[in-house]
């Protein structure tokens, strides 16, 4: 099925590693233009070195950009529209989740969690909207939680943003649909990422990290059987971002195994 995103340009915010680097790889595999950022120059230049070959690397752009701060939001996103001369994708995807309960909290962790689930994504639709307006179209993708309608208490700030998040993305689809500016979410389960890997490794360093997935799956009784990959997320990134779903604005898409149980 061809997605007709050959020339598109997408902007992911993140891009060097879990599901912004899938996106980012079937994004270039279908023709697109991608741009993405990340804090690490070095982990920036790793991610397009891995990413592309000679003959695709003129379809990539990256720069380090601390996506918690509006002045290098926009600056990217500045730089993406005159590299590539349009912007016709956002896709917000940076950000890291805190484990904790609310009386452990600090205020720093939950000005940080604000600022990466919130604030950020804020600063990149400001900043990407005047492009989309200009071209008459546009895809906003923001990356949730299934969080966002079925809170856990020991992740009681990130439950908290990713809720804001998707009441956002619900009135922004209303505000813009009128500019044919399309804006969804992607509310995922447990999935496969460096975060996830981080946690193995802290909590089950010498275990085989096939069996510690497969007992993961099991104690949270994912239906499917199995956590998630970032290439499965990628795909429905994709979707929305092409033709094939122009008339899907202000949805919520969940990609968890079936682990929500909300409706």
């Amino acid at each position: 099925m061809d997605l007709h995103l050959k020339d598109k340009v997408v902007v992911v915010m993140g891009g060097t590693a879990g599901i912004g680097f899938e996106t980012t790889r079937l994004l270039l595999e279908e023709g697109a233009k991608v741009a993405i950022c990340g804090r690490s120059q070095d982990r920036l230049d790793q991610a397009v070195e891995k990413l592309t070959d000679d003959s695709t690397r003129k379809n990539i752009f990256g720069m380090t950009c601390d996506v918690s701060k509006r002045e290098d939001v926009e600056a990217f996103i500045k730089a993406t529209g005159e590299h590539f001369d349009r912007i016709d994708v956002l896709v917000n995807n940076a950000g890291r989740s805190i484990m904790s309960h609310f009386f452990d909290l600090t205020d720093e962790q939950w000005q940080e969690q604000i600022n990466l689930k919130y604030f950020a994504i804020i600063y990149a639709i400001q900043a990407v909207v005047p492009f989309m307006k200009a071209q008459g179209a546009g895809r906003i993708i923001n990356m949730n939680a299934t969080l966002s309608k079925e809170p856990e208490p020991h992740m009681v700030a990130t439950a908290a943003t990713r809720a804001g998040l998707l009441n956002l993305t619900k009135n922004l689809s209303r505000e813009l649909a009128k500019d044919n500016i399309l804006v969804n979410t992607i509310s995922l389960g447990v999935i496969k990422t460096d975060q996830w890997e981080r946690r193995r490794l802290e909590r089950a360093p010498d275990e085989n990290p096939e069996v510690y997935y497969q007992e993961l799956a099991e104690s949270r009784k994912i239906p499917l059987g199995r956590v998630g990959m970032p290439g499965e997320v990628g795909n429905v990134v994709l979707f929305l971002a092409s033709e094939r779903a122009s008339y899907v604005t202000g949805a919520n898409i969940e990609v968890s195994g079936g682990l929500s149980k909300v409706l």
